[in-house]
């Protein structure tokens, strides 16, 4: 689906009176968990509620909000003859231990965590059931997304076919970029969550060394098809730098933890040093804290000296002691 069709897709609350209870064991479980998103979390629910089926398990989750998020829930369920999807409130926690908590709270085979402030697809859900009843073992199901700024300019980020190796697809997401995943436009098997939670002490970046995981150990299926809308702006939590400095270069001895990486893939850690420190230096740099940032340059130059001649990173150095 294009995200012209996309753009017709109605923002209203919808009645979903004749809903189907859902299974004892659904297919899909789609968390969203939310914090301060209350302006948001309408769109973001009612992108799941157009699809639910008695297949579908849907869980919103407050983390602690200080908006009118249970408001705008309770509006939204207001307008339901029967409750379409739970709802659960706790203090804050951060997003890593709110998703954990969606694992705990639902029982489907595949969890989406769809985030408060995206879409998802109106075709989503069929794409991740034909895939998931393809007969074949996943971990997880992914597809592409669509990323919208707020000035209204729309770009398709498609995803390209997994490589064979688990090295490769290392290589492909933590150095090249060649792969990347988002939360919202994928589905992951809840045997994944079996053997890894999301690690709670990072309040950013949390999802990097679950996806490393899946990559490293699981079977990965490709979807040809936007799964969701990415809705970018300044206060997204997946910018913010105060996160992105807290979290720093603690996130690598996670990323690589060798009960979930094998000692034959461990010699990417140095590199993925010296890419999340230009990651970071890029950050900090777009935020304005020029001294930060370049203490994580200086990182990068000094784990591979190489790094020195990747001139985008290099002209953005010299414009920071301008």
């Amino acid at each position: 689906m294009s995200y012209a069709e996309f753009s017709l897709y109605p923002a209203l609350i919808i009645s979903m009176s004749n809903i189907t209870p859902v299974k004892q064991t659904p297919l899909l479980s789609i968390i969203i968990p939310c914090y301060n998103y209350a302006d948001t979390l309408t769109r973001a629910i009612n992108s799941v509620l157009l699809q639910v089926a008695d297949d579908v398990e849907f869980l919103v989750i407050d983390d602690g909000s200080t908006d009118n998020t249970a408001t705008v829930v309770a509006d939204i369920l207001a307008n339901h003859t029967q409750r379409a999807f739970r709802f659960i409130q706790h203090e804050n926690k951060g997003l890593a231990a709110t998703r954990n908590v969606g694992v705990d709270e639902t029982k489907g085979e595949y969890l989406i965590f769809l985030d408060a402030d995206d879409e998802m697809m109106p075709d989503a859900l069929k794409h991740y059931r034909k895939a998931i009843k393809s007969g074949q073992s996943i971990g997880m199901v992914a597809g592409g997304h669509f990323s919208k700024k707020p000035s209204g300019q729309v770009k398709e980020h498609p995803l390209l076919d997994i490589p064979d190796t688990a090295e490769a697809r290392l290589r492909g997401y933590l150095l090249n970029k060649s792969l990347a995943f988002s939360n919202s436009a994928v589905a992951i098997a809840r045997e994944v969550f079996d053997g890894y939670r999301y690690p709670e002490q990072f309040r950013a970046s949390e999802d990097i060394s679950v996806f490393v995981f899946i990559l490293v150990n699981f079977t990965v299926h490709v979807v040809n098809e936007p799964l969701a809308i990415m809705h970018r702006h300044d206060n997204s939590l997946r910018h913010n730098p105060a996160h992105a400095i807290e979290v720093g270069l603690s996130m690598v001895d996670e990323v690589f933890d060798p009960k979930r990486v094998p000692a034959s893939l461990q010699g990417l850690k140095q590199k993925f040093i010296t890419q999340r420190s230009l990651s970071l230096f890029r950050t900090l740099f777009l935020a304005g804290e020029y001294r930060k940032a370049q203490s994580f340059y200086h990182q990068a130059i000094w784990t591979n000296p190489a790094a020195l001649f990747r001139m985008s990173y290099f002209i953005k150095y010299v414009r920071s002691w301008l």
